[in-house]
């Protein structure tokens, strides 16, 4: 059979092929199937389809036309070779013959068809794989290219394939820039990724920033499985070493391809218990230490302070306000919004509310501040450390909730 591709010849692959499957649409819209991100293509500026064996290529009423070698267009025949030009972007019109049997090279495939959707977005690009809804478990050609290159990854070798196309159905492709990270050292952990192609490293900080890198993951590796066992912060960032393509699988996902498979779960703990020591092995290796009794979340949350004991007339009685750095069952870090508060002086009390997200409401807390740090990175003035002294038992409860991301029981 003769198959139509439009080629652009850019990007992580010298060459983004587009395969004309179906309708395949061009727009600066992220629902396109070819996405460019140009400010002389329209949302949806143009359409290629097939008739009777032959592939038609219509203007959707783009501002700036639609052009068949050269010549505008508003609804023709494209041939082998034929060059297409929508706004100012080129592309190339190819067909070639190809046998009925499926091809080999499922990643290369899913990368492919994954930079059709991912070209030219800003810090982080995503598209799900998804069915739709009200299909069955019938499979989109996407889905079942993604569903053979996970099979060949051993953590989901022994899935079966119901289980494999629940897993392909509901994950979602991340295609990230080199340099971009992926997660921070203290964020919520909600995924686990694994690297369909491309390289990122795992580095950790200590209490003084000081970074050491624990390990580099390549090709049919993941990550992520940390938090996805502790239910704590991210324990590490992880950047990316070249431009890679991610498959992330959430935490709801993967806890339900567990269950399904409880194979899986040995595999996974394995990893966890050989990475965790390999991670602390290296710290003391190094000569890190983590002063931080309990993991910090990464969280901008409302909070609201008084000092109080003897304290200089000019902040008695008052109230300020600010937002949290990270937080921890022990302590939270408070930007300083107002000058006056980096001359407080160390072993200060200070009375805390703070308005937890996500509908788990305001805690209260009598607190100690233990260092006051000068800000660094955007402007901030500093911020006070400030480690926990007395707090209720239900708020203590509720914090620990917050922070481990359980699900709040109205």
């Amino acid at each position: 059979m003769i198959r139509g591709f439009l080629v652009m010849e850019r990007g992580l692959l010298e060459e983004r092929v587009y395969p004309l499957e179906d309708r395949l649409t061009i727009g600066r819209s992220p629902l396109n199937v070819v996405h460019l991100v140009d400010p002389s293509v329209s949302r949806r500026h143009a359409a290629l389809y097939s008739v009777g064996g032959k592939t038609i290529v219509e203007d959707l009423g783009s501002h700036n036309g639609t052009y068949v070698n050269g010549e505008r267009v508003f609804k023709a025949v494209l041939k082998n070779g034929d060059t297409l030009r929508v706004g100012k972007v080129v592309l190339h019109y190819r067909e070639e013959y190809s046998p009925d049997e499926e091809p080999t090279e499922a990643t290369q495939e899913i990368l492919r068809t994954t930079q059709e959707l991912l070209q030219g977005s800003d810090d982080i690009a995503h598209v799900r794989i998804s069915m739709g809804e009200g299909e069955g478990t019938s499979l989109t050609h996407r889905s079942r290219r993604l569903s053979e290159t996970l099979s060949r990854i051993p953590i989901f070798a022994p899935l079966d394939q119901d289980t494999l196309a629940f897993l392909a159905q509901s994950a979602r492709l991340m295609v990230f820039d080199r340099g971009r990270t992926v997660f921070r050292q203290g964020d919520r952990g909600n995924s686990v990724y694994v690297v369909l192609d491309g390289k990122v490293r795992v580095i950790t900080y200590d209490h003084e920033g000081r970074e050491l890198q624990l390990a580099v993951i390549g090709e049919n590796q993941f990550f992520g499985e940390m938090a996805f066992f502790s239910g704590r912060p991210r324990s590490a960032t992880v950047q990316v070493m070249e431009e890679s393509l991610l498959c992330e699988v959430s935490f709801q996902v993967m806890g339900e391809v567990v269950r399904r498979v409880p194979q899986v779960r040995g595999i996974l703990e394995t990893f966890y218990k050989e990475r965790l020591q390999d991670t602390e092995a290296k710290k003391r290796a190094s000569g890190i230490v983590d002063r931080r009794k309990q993991p910090r979340l990464n969280e901008r949350l409302p909070v609201s302070f008084s000092i109080v004991g003897s304290i200089p007339s000019q902040l008695r009685g008052r109230v300020f306000r600010s937002t949290s750095q990270d937080i921890s069952q022990t302590g939270i870090r408070i930007k300083v919004q107002d000058r006056i508060l980096m001359s407080l002086p160390a072993g200060c009390q200070l009375r805390l509310e703070i308005g937890l997200s996500q509908g788990w409401g305001l805690i209260k807390a009598l607190g100690i501040l233990r260092n006051v740090v000068d800000g660094k990175e955007g402007g901030d003035l500093g911020y006070l450390g400030i480690e926990f002294q007395e707090m209720a038992s239900g708020h203590k409860t509720k914090l620990l909730n917050f922070i481990r991301g359980e699900a709040l029981h109205q």
